[in-house]
């Protein structure tokens, strides 16, 4: 009988230099399954965790072989930066907001920044689960040196709805 049991998604547990406990995922599914397992123990509004992946469109292209990766594949290139940026706004936000069972999370504060050894793109957002109210911030890097992406996944609670208040007053 061969021992095939789920423990769940892999991860590593870093700790930070301000003493903060950090996941870190190589797998785009491990890395949803997690935010689904922590919004299902209703533990979503206070996570951090990091995930280093290859898009599945770079990874389509090399025939799922890391080691056939394109050296083009990086911020440099215009089709690559075109891709990944349709990767995470049509599928990585889209299974984040599936994750966290709100399908109506816009991500409406986008912001972007470019140079010469990077870009980066930052969404963050907030909503309610739960009767708790948190922000989701989200920050996906590409470099000049690879086709490796980083995503910073953040979610902190809101102890202050004063601005959100005042403009649902002025509606």
């Amino acid at each position: 009988m061969p021992k095939n049991k789920n423990k769940g998604p892999k991860m590593t547990t870093v700790t930070t230099k301000s003493g903060e406990q950090l996941k870190v995922f190589e797998d785009l599914n491990d890395f949803e399954t997690y935010i689904k397992n922590e919004t299902e123990d209703n533990e979503f509004d206070n996570v951090h965790c990091h995930l280093k992946y290859y898009p599945p469109f770079v990874l389509h292209d090399a025939r799922d072989d890391p080691e056939k990766i394109k050296d083009t594949a990086n911020s440099h290139s215009k089709k690559f930066v075109r891709h990944l940026h349709q990767h995470v706004e049509k599928h990585l936000l889209k299974d984040i907001k599936m994750a966290l069972d709100q399908p109506d999370l816009k991500f409406k504060n986008k912001s972007k920044q470019e140079t010469f050894e990077k870009i980066v793109w930052n969404y963050d957002d907030e909503t309610e689960l739960n009767d708790k109210r948190f922000k989701v911030t989200v920050e996906v890097t590409c470099n000049h040196d690879g086709a490796m992406v980083d995503v910073d996944y953040k979610t902190a609670p809101v102890t202050n709805n004063s601005t959100t208040e005042s403009n649902e007053q002025m509606i």
